[in-house]
């Protein structure tokens, strides 16, 4: 579909540096955006993408930190005079009972998985906001709308991330900016061997019997970020095997 090309389009992917930064970064590239990746160490992937074809520009950045976010949002203008799209995808995994967490870490899993993403839309918005039109895609999680034991913290932090997502949505719906989450479930890193996913023992507990893989998010982001997308903003879309199907 032709709605679904990307062409001309300039995306950012900040992020930490997980499996699926990659995975979306070559995903939106196919679909011929020219991607800026945003993490502590983003060249690999951008070397990836070149592979493929495409353009990339790798931009180390830690996108807690508001003067390297601003930083490196100034350095995508410079480079292409403007952002089309923007995935916040920094995911900081953390499982500890309430009353173990330290007040340090509670701050380090809000900024990483919150912070993060108010930090990045807000800059990269007011570009948006000058062009009349753009994409926001943040990753979320299925803890956004499900407890677990044990990760009060995290749920919190993608909690919060879902609420952003649809408070912005209807900010910035007038603006011709769309702002969407994508609620991952259990995800591999990468590569797992079969005999690797016949031992975790979390199998069990999920509907296909197998985890998530990074890519399988990436046809996801594009159809967001894509002119298909032209009337979706403020939602959730959970990519999780069937897991929520039990609540």
């Amino acid at each position: 579909m032709e709605e679904m090309s990307l062409r001309g389009k300039v995306a950012i992917v900040a992020g930490d540096g997980r499996a699926w930064d990659r995975y979306i970064a070559l995903a939106l590239a196919e679909a011929g955006a020219e991607v800026v990746i945003a993490a502590p160490k983003p060249e690999e992937a951008a070397q990836e993408v070149r592979r493929l074809g495409g353009r990339a520009v790798a931009i180390p950045v830690d996108v807690t930190k508001s003067s390297e976010v601003e930083k490196m949002v100034a350095r995508t203008i410079a480079e292409f005079s403007k952002v089309d799209i923007l995935v916040n995808s920094a995911d900081l995994e953390f499982a500890k009972p309430l009353l173990e967490v330290t007040e340090e870490e509670w701050h380090r899993v809000v900024e990483a998985n919150l912070t993060s993403v108010f930090l990045c839309s807000k800059a990269v918005g007011k570009h948006m906001l000058e062009q009349k039109k753009g994409r926001i895609i943040n990753i979320a999680s299925g803890l956004a709308v499900r407890g677990l034991p044990n990760s009060t913290a995290y749920c919190a932090a993608k909690g919060g991330v879902l609420q952003f997502t649809k408070a912005l949505a209807l900010e910035w719906a007038r603006e011709n900016i769309r702002v969407n989450a994508i609620g991952p479930g259990w995800f591999s890193k990468g590569e797992v061997s079969d005999e690797e996913g016949q031992q975790d023992p979390l199998l069990r507990y999920l509907p296909m019997r197998r985890r998530g893989h990074p890519s399988e998010l990436g046809v996801l982001v594009v159809y967001l970020a894509s002119d298909a997308s032209d009337y979706v903003s403020g939602q959730i879309f959970f990519v999780d095997g069937g897991v929520l199907a039990h609540a």
